[in-house]
């Protein structure tokens, strides 16, 4: 596969990911309101544990951006949609029976 391929299908799969967390976050607002609230609730407390450490004043800006609720739980969001596609991939390559031609990277 030539490498112009490749970069485009792994660029084309974060992509998914992404759309897909953003698609997973709206569906737990609509059908779980409570339980998405509870999780809002725990992103904020992980952000202001992140953000009361004793940082240098340059980190500052960053762990603000970062430690943001609505970025942890999207984050978290993305980060199990990534698991359960892969999951799904790997089901349907095992049961299409699918082997790969060559040991990409040999150990």
């Amino acid at each position: 596969m030539p490498r112009t391929a490749r970069f485009l299908l792994s660029l084309g799969n974060v992509f998914f990911s992404l759309v897909l967390g953003a698609v997973g976050l709206a569906f737990s607002l609509f059908f779980f309101p409570e339980a998405t609230l509870q999780l809002y609730k725990w992103a904020r407390a992980v952000g202001e544990t992140l953000l009361s450490g004793v940082w240098p004043a340059h980190y500052d800006p960053v762990l603000r951006a970062l430690a943001d609720e609505r970025l942890i739980v999207y984050m978290g969001f993305v980060l199990a949609t990534r698991i359960i596609v892969g999951l799904l991939f790997l089901l349907g390559s095992r049961w299409i029976g699918g082997k790969p031609t060559r040991e990409e990277f040999p150990v």
